[in-house]
C-alpha cells in the first residue's frame, strides 16, 4: 500500500524543523517539500500526494487551473487564518478540504496591530528617523492624540479582533465594530457596540482592519470610506493587503484627509526605491510581520503538522473553510 503523502508547495524559504520530518516518518507518512512555482512542477512533487501543505501566502498555486493535477488530495492545509491564496471554491468542486490554523496567529497579531497603533499615534517610528538624522526636537513630530478613552473602530470581530478589544481594556476605550456576522449581543460581552461601517469610519479615531480578504471585503476601505474618517484618524492594517485600496490610501495621506496609517501588508513588496509609499513620513511599515514571534517556526508546524497526521488516520480537520466540501473519500 503506498504511503500517505503530503507535499509542502509554498514554503518560500522559511526554516523547517527537524521535528517535521521526524514526526511525518513516525507516522509512515512521506514528507516532500519544494516550493512550486510552475505546472510541471506541480505535477513532479504533488500530484499524489494525499495533503497539499501552504505556509506562505503565494498566490497562483491551489486554484481552479491547477485543479487537474492533483490525483489524490484531500486537504489542503495552509498555516495561520488566511486562505485567500487557495481557491475554496475549486478545491470544494473535487472534494478537497480546505483547513487553516486561525489559533496560532492570534497572540502575536493582536500583539502586532496594537505595537503599530501605539507607534503610529505616539510617532515613536518618526522621531527615531529624527533623531538619528541629529535633531533631537520632540515638537518635530508630536504625538497624534491620546489612548485613553479614545474611539477605537475594528473591521472584523474574529480572533484577532476580540484579542485586540481585551488587551487595550485598561484605556477604557469606546469600541465600535464593524462585523456582519457578529450579534451586538455577544459584542457587548466583550465591551464593544456593533454599528455598520460608515458609523465606524465617521466616529472612530483609530481604526483597525483586522477582518479576511474575502470577495465581499475586496477594496472595503477606498475612496469613499477614507472621505468619511476623522481628519485626525490613524488606519491600521495587519490583515491582507486588497482590503484597503492603496491608491486611495495614498490620495488621502498625501491630501490629508486623514492623519497617518500604520501598514504591515503591501500589494507589491518589497518596496523598491523610487515608490510613492517611501515618500509618506505619516506611514509606519512592517513586512508583514503580523503572525511572528520569536518561536515562530515551530508555532508555525506545530499545529498543521499535527492536522496532517490526523488525517492519515481518516480524522476531520479541526478548522475548515470550505465546510460545505463533500471530502472525496471518508473522514470522521
Amino acid at each position: 500500500m503506498k504511503r500517505f503523502k503530503v507535499a509542502l508547495i509554498a514554503n518560500d524559504g522559511h526554516p523547517i524543523p527537524e521535528w517535521v520530518e521526524k514526526n511525518f516518518n513516525q507516522e509512515n507518512i512521506e514528507f516532500i517539500y519544494h516550493d512550486c512555482h510552475t505546472r510541471e512542477e506541480l505535477k513532479k512533487y504533488a500530484e499524489d500526494a494525499d495533503v497539499l501543505f501552504l505556509t506562505s501566502s503565494r498566490k497562483n498555486i491551489v486554484v481552479e487551473e491547477n485543479m487537474d493535477i492533483f490525483k489524490k488530495a484531500i486537504c489542503a492545509i495552509k498555516c495561520g487564518s488566511g486562505t485567500d491564496n487557495i481557491d475554496a471554491a475549486a478545491c470544494t468542486k473535487k472534494g478537497i478540504i480546505v483547513a487553516n490554523t486561525p489559533d496560532v496567529p492570534t497572540e502575536p497579531t493582536s500583539n502586532h496591530f496594537i505595537a503599530m497603533l501605539f507607534t503610529a499615534v505616539r510617532q515613536t517610528v518618526r522621531q527615531d528617523r529624527l533623531v538619528r538624522s541629529g535633531i533631537w526636537e520632540a515638537r518635530a513630530a508630536l504625538p497624534l492624540g491620546h489612548l485613553t478613552g479614545a474611539d477605537l473602530g475594528i473591521i472584523g470581530f474574529g480572533r484577532i479582533g476580540k484579542a485586540i478589544v481585551k488587551k487595550l481594556s485598561g484605556f477604557e476605550m469606546n469600541v465600535r465594530v464593524f462585523d456582519p456576522f457578529i450579534d451586538k449581543e455577544t459584542l457587548a460581552e466583550s465591551g464593544a457596540n456593533k454599528v455598520e461601517l460608515d458609523m465606524l469610519l465617521k466616529k472612530s479615531q483609530y481604526i483597525m482592519v483586522a477582518c479576511p480578504l474575502l470577495k465581499q471585503t475586496i477594496n472595503l476601505i477606498g475612496e469613499k470610506q477614507l472621505r468619511m474618517m476623522r481628519k485626525d484618524s490613524v488606519l491600521v492594517n495587519v490583515a491582507r493587503a486588497g482590503i484597503v485600496d492603496e491608491e486611495a490610501l495614498k490620495k488621502a495621506l498625501r491630501e490629508k484627509w486623514i492623519a497617518a496609517a500604520a501598514i504591515d501588508v503591501v500589494k507589491e513588496h518589497p518596496l523598491k526605491e523610487g515608490d510613492e509609499w517611501l515618500e509618506f513620513e505619516n506611514v509606519n511599515f512592517t513586512p508583514h510581520l503580523g503572525g511572528y514571534s520569536e518561536n515562530y517556526i515551530d508555532q508555525v508546524f506545530k499545529v498543521p503538522v499535527e492536522i496532517i497526521i490526523g488525517i492519515s488516520k481518516g480524522n476531520m480537520p479541526k478548522w475548515i473553510v470550505n465546510r460545505e466540501c463533500k471530502p472525496n473519500r471518508e473522514l470522521k
